[in-house]
């Protein structure tokens, strides 16, 4: 006979109960403790869980179990659902849906947005928020300004904000959080987040469609209270767009409006930029965000993990973390991954099963990235990554850019373009030349070969 319908909650306690001794403890913390449920008679089950992914892996794996334990406990055999439980967010008068995620690579912040401000800008990344940004040795400065600004945005000596470094670093991160804690502080009403490249084609089209569209484009960015900026080094590629961007940043810095950029050099390194441009963005402050540390990194896994509603075992994320060492992106992507091939393959989210991933995967790119050769190059030579990039002509400084070009194109085979753009916007042709140049002294200065090939060695070690 069915047991007197209980208070819903304490059905569940008991059944939980009953199913920590069936599985494995590791198993119960990952899949089963942050459960709870919404509805329970004995025509239906519904269990919360955090996510879509522990929904699925749930119905998967344990479903049969479930039912089982359920019988045993209640003497009800109810039909079992799954829900995603997180409270929903809300933007100003808006209210954001309740997220139900599913593994994705996450490598474009275009994706999974939610709106604050209406076309032709692009919208705000909910995600991309102060409390989901993982703090450490390497982006603790640039977190502080960042938070100064998003709680006085245009009020403080940080305008404009400029923030630099490498890809996948949580550059975008920090940028759209000063939206989103200004925008819900009430200091900024309307907050404008764009990339440059979408700023630069909202301009042309604007050119093309006539002097009424033209003037609503200047209108639209110069009433901004925030104006956020990504991959500002993608501006140098436009010289009316460059006019049209000296003239909005007057416009909002007149009016004490806060501006806030990102790039991935520092601002004086970015050779194909307007001096006029130039000399307004170091009117703020520039500040740098490095590639994060051990600690930093298996912090980060332990918050990804958390948010797809599981557990990662210590062991696992301090594999992850020693293989992947300077980017964000790709770190996540392979813990990504790693939740996919347990789900796929039915097996632990476990040692074992990372280093199985991490055997596909191979040798992380991020690990033998552009930006890791030039560190590596500048250490080499007692110079800063910065000195590296830029304009310096001193003869040891042009013979370690030379080095750091050569090493690029032979062991990331980096098209000359690209390698160009990461040596502050340098033309194709002065890589040809850096390449051809650390080849002919390859051939006659065998002490300099060895330097080059030392380096070399070194870079490809740190990649295994």
């Amino acid at each position: 006979m069915a047991l007197e319908i209980q208070d819903p909650q304490e059905l569940w306690a008991q059944c939980l109960l009953n199913i920590e001794r069936q599985v494995r403890p590791q198993s119960f913390t990952n899949w089963f403790k942050q459960t709870s449920v919404s509805h329970f008679d004995q025509d239906l089950l519904v269990i919360q869980v955090p996510s879509a992914f522990s929904a699925a892996w749930i119905e998967e794996h344990y479903l049969q179990m479930i039912q089982s334990v359920v019988w045993e406990e209640t003497a009800l055999t109810p039909n079992i659902s799954f829900v995603v439980t997180q409270a929903p967010q809300s933007v100003g008068d808006r209210v954001l849906p309740v997220e139900q995620e599913v593994p994705a690579n996450e490598g474009d912040p275009a994706e999974d947005e939610q709106e604050i401000e209406a076309a032709p800008a692009q919208s705000l990344n909910k995600r991309y928020t102060f409390e989901e940004f993982i703090i450490g040795d390497s982006n603790q400065i640039a977190l502080a300004t960042a938070l100064a600004v998003a709680n006085a945005p245009g009020k403080t000596e940080f305008n404009p904000l400029v923030i630099y470094g490498g890809a996948g670093l949580g550059k975008t991160h920090l940028l759209q959080a000063i939206g989103h804690q200004a925008h819900s502080l009430n200091l900024a009403e309307k907050v404008v987040y764009v990339t440059s490249e979408k700023f630069m084609g909202d301009f042309v089209q604007a050119l093309a469609q006539g002097r009424d569209k033209t003037s609503e484009f200047k209108s639209f960015y110069r009433s901004a209270d925030i104006l956020l900026v990504d991959d500002i080094q993608f501006l140098l590629h436009g010289e009316r767009t460059q006019n049209e961007f000296f003239h909005t940043f007057n416009a909002l810095h007149q009016s004490e409006k806060q501006i806030v950029m990102t790039c991935d050099s520092a601002p004086g390194h970015l050779d194909g930029l307007e001096e006029r441009l130039k000399s307004r963005f170091i009117w703020g402050l520039a500040t740098a965000i490095n590639p994060p540390e051990l600690e930093t990194r298996i912090a980060i896994l332990h918050k990804k993990a958390e948010r797809n509603g599981i557990r990662i075992p210590d062991d696992v994320a301090a594999l992850l973390g020693n293989h992947i060492r300077s980017n964000v992106r790709e770190l996540e992507g392979t813990l990504i991954s790693l939740m996919a091939y347990c789900s796929i393959q039915k097996k632990e989210l476990d040692i074992e099963a990372a280093k199985h991933i991490l055997d596909e995967l191979g040798p992380s790119p991020s690990e033998v990235s552009i930006e890791a050769i030039q560190q590596q190059v500048a250490d080499h030579f007692n110079l800063t990554r910065e000195q590296l990039i830029g304009k310096g002509r001193k003869q040891d400084v042009a013979t370690a850019r030379h080095i750091a070009m050569f090493l690029i194109r032979t062991l990331l085979g980096s098209h000359f373009t690209t390698i160009g753009l990461h040596f502050g916007n340098r033309d194709h042709s002065t890589v040809i030349h850096a390449v051809n140049t650390v080849e002919k002294r390859n051939k006659n200065d065998p002490s300099f070969a060895r330097l080059v090939e030392d380096l070399s060695d070194t870079i490809r070690r740190q990649s295994r």
